[in-house]
């Protein structure tokens, strides 16, 4: 299964989200998945490849060609896809990914999960979504969610298809639980 990943190009975290973004990769790369991921050598998408690969599992760098041009390539991608920006990046990432997991990040991670998600919803596909939310991360994030359900914006039937999570083990048996599905 091919897992698209989102999450934070920020070196300087707190180190409780690379360890559970590089328990993640192992499980991810032990268990025969790949990752279409954003191909830089910085942060979270550095330690999730990183992961992946010493596990065995294949990973695929989407990257904009200027943060190519401006060095920014991870040497852990197996494969690197070049695009013309970030919109065309999201995007390809949509076409080749099974399922999707946002790690912690920042604006352009929300701007990844939350494209994929309003694509769901008016039916460009039917792809799952989680966000890991490590340290309650995506706690505020899923209040909003839950708000938007309450008061109609977003139709209950779509609540299947995306998924707050707070465990490593919850995800884990979510992403199985796809796997097996598309099998």
């Amino acid at each position: 299964m091919k897992i698209g990943v989102f999450c934070s190009a920020s070196d300087d975290l707190d180190p409780i989200y690379y360890e559970q973004t590089e328990l993640l990769g192992q499980w991810i790369g032990k268990n025969g998945h790949s990752i279409l991921y954003g191909g830089t050598a910085q942060g979270l998408m550095e330690c999730v490849a990183r992961s992946v690969k010493s596990a065995g599992g294949e990973t695929i760098g989407v990257l904009p060609r200027f943060m190519y041009d401006n060095g920014l390539a991870s040497p852990n991608a197996d494969e690197l896809i070049l695009t013309a920006d970030i919109l065309e990046r999201k995007n390809e990432m949509l076409r080749r990914a099974d399922v999707f997991v946002a790690l912690p990040g920042g604006f352009g991670t929300l701007d990844e999960v939350f494209h994929v998600i309003a694509s769901g919803q008016v039916g460009a596909h039917e792809k799952k979504v989680f966000l890991f939310s490590v340290a309650d991360f995506y706690a505020p994030i899923k209040q909003q969610m839950e708000n938007a359900f309450s008061r109609r914006f977003t139709p209950v039937e779509y609540r299947s298809r995306f998924a707050v999570i707070d465990s490593l083990a919850a995800l884990q048996s979510e992403l199985r639980a796809c796997a097996e599905s598309n099998r």
